[in-house]
């Protein structure tokens, strides 16, 4: 069965976003995946205009019901983080679609940094045990998502092998000098849990006002095998990546080393 990831940058339009989809559904794709921070802005962009944020709460709901459209009118499935808006509190929630109606998941870790601080940003709950990720069945496999930096804790995989999930959906926005920590935090997930990863990372730069030094979103998106190996991945443009997931293969790998 093949599924995809969409390797963007958030300025591009809702007709760019709709094209890939359409290639997508015509490849007959099954399932794909939106980076972080891709159908809405940085949330440090957000940070820089706060005065205008009833304007901003517009936009976001705005944004969020073209995403449903989107959904209505094409038949995949889109795993796509957005800003969630409920009343004036905006939470960062990724939205499983199919076919105009959503599945939704708050993140449960935020990052705490100084420089990257959305804990302090959004309105999400931090729970101490946090609840096992949305996981929902397409073509017979078990997917679940998961932020990205959800990938770092061990919680969350703990639940994911418990509930023998066959793949995960992992939307990024990795920055800075990372890449190599990705793939290799990636690759591990993916062997000790006997599951397929697909990343969706996205593309562009953040101009960091108070330091004068923009963030480089550097693309990698990829997809990793239950062994543990990198089978296909991106460059650091614009691309949709298309892959197969396959059972009898995913089957063999868990039987040879049995981690579930």
């Amino acid at each position: 069965m093949k599924i995809s990831a969409l390797q963007l940058s958030n300025a591009r339009t809702q007709s760019d976003i709709e094209c890939y989809i359409k290639t997508a559904v015509d490849s007959k794709v099954k399932v794909i995946l939106f980076g972080e921070y891709l159908l809405n802005p940085f949330f440090k962009d957000l940070e820089m205009g706060r005065g205008k944020k009833t304007h901003t709460l517009d936009k976001i709901k705005k944004e969020t019901h073209k995403i449903l459209e989107l959904s209505a009118k094409y038949n995949i499935v889109m795993v796509a983080p957005i800003f969630e808006v409920v009343k004036d509190r905006i939470y960062k929630t990724i939205l499983i679609l199919n076919k105009g109606k959503a599945l939704s998941y708050r993140a449960q870790k935020l990052m705490p940094y100084a420089h990257w601080n959305e804990v302090e940003f959004f309105a999400n709950t931090m729970p101490k045990s946090p609840k096992t990720p949305p996981i929902f069945n397409v073509g017979g496999f078990k997917f679940a998502a998961v932020f990205g930096y959800e990938l770092h804790f061990d919680n969350f995989w703990l639940k994911l092998k418990d509930e023998n999930v066959d793949c995960v959906l992992l939307p990024t926005a990795s920055t800075f000098d990372s890449s190599l920590r990705w793939r290799s935090i990636i690759k591990m997930r993916a062997f000790l849990n006997s599951c397929y990863i697909l990343r969706a990372n996205r593309i562009g730069q953040y101009q960091d006002a108070p330091t004068q030094t923009s963030w480089n979103f550097y693309g990698d998106s990829l997809f990793v095998s239950p062994n543990g190996e990198i089978i296909d991945c991106l460059g650091d443009r614009e691309e949709l990546l298309i892959v197969e997931v396959d059972k009898k293969y995913l089957k063999e790998i868990k039987d040879c080393w049995q981690f579930r």
